[in-house]
């Protein structure tokens, strides 16, 4: 939990986002104070460490894919066991950009955590828990934590965006977010 008076504000309910004037859900723009246009039309950054890495990067700007900011992404989120790195779905880091500038709307800059992005079959198969069709052989998934942030919170924001699964695992603490259908677990 956040020592901060700002943390309740995370909790994402309607009647809050309509409060600040912001909306994230698919077509819905979210109001960025001191940006002109709407959240999605700005730069897409994402800021992720995994391990000794850390990355900040745009990926996409301009109605395009900045390929220098989308490659280092997919780096940060290869498969660490077979060091196999792939195009992660664009749609992915757009979940990771919506939980991101969730936070950084609140004033809340600190980076994504990446437990796991794309997993090799191989991998897959050996990782204790993962589903047999996992999203994550796709590019599509990612495992992650934010310091400071509950991972309830940060399932409850992923619910709320509608993008895809969400699954919270409360043990472990961190949140699975994909681009799949829309479905939630605790796992």
């Amino acid at each position: 939990m956040l020592p901060n008076p700002k943390y309740d504000l995370l909790v994402p309910t309607r009647r809050r986002l309509l409060q600040h004037g912001a909306a994230v859900v698919a077509g819905l723009a979210l109001p960025i104070p001191g940006w002109g246009g709407d959240f999605w039309s700005q730069p897409r950054e994402l800021w992720l460490i995994r391990g000794r890495e850390s990355v900040k990067a745009v990926y996409w700007a301009d109605g395009k894919l900045i390929p220098e900011g989308y490659v280092a992404l997919c780096r940060v989120l290869r498969d660490v066991q077979l060091n196999l790195a792939v195009q992660i779905d664009p749609v992915t880091l757009d979940i990771l950009r919506g939980v991101y500038g969730w936070l950084r709307y609140f004033g809340i800059d600190r980076p994504i955590t990446v437990l796991s992005g794309y997993r090799h079959p191989y991998t897959n198969a050996r990782t204790e828990r993962a589903a047999l069709n996992s999203l994550h052989m796709l590019g599509q998934a990612a495992d992650i934590r934010i310091p400071g942030v509950a991972a309830s919170r940060i399932a409850q924001l992923g619910k709320y965006l509608s993008a895809g699964g969400v699954g919270y695992y409360p043990a472990d603490g961190f949140t699975h977010l994909d681009r799949g259908k829309l479905r939630a677990w605790t796992g």
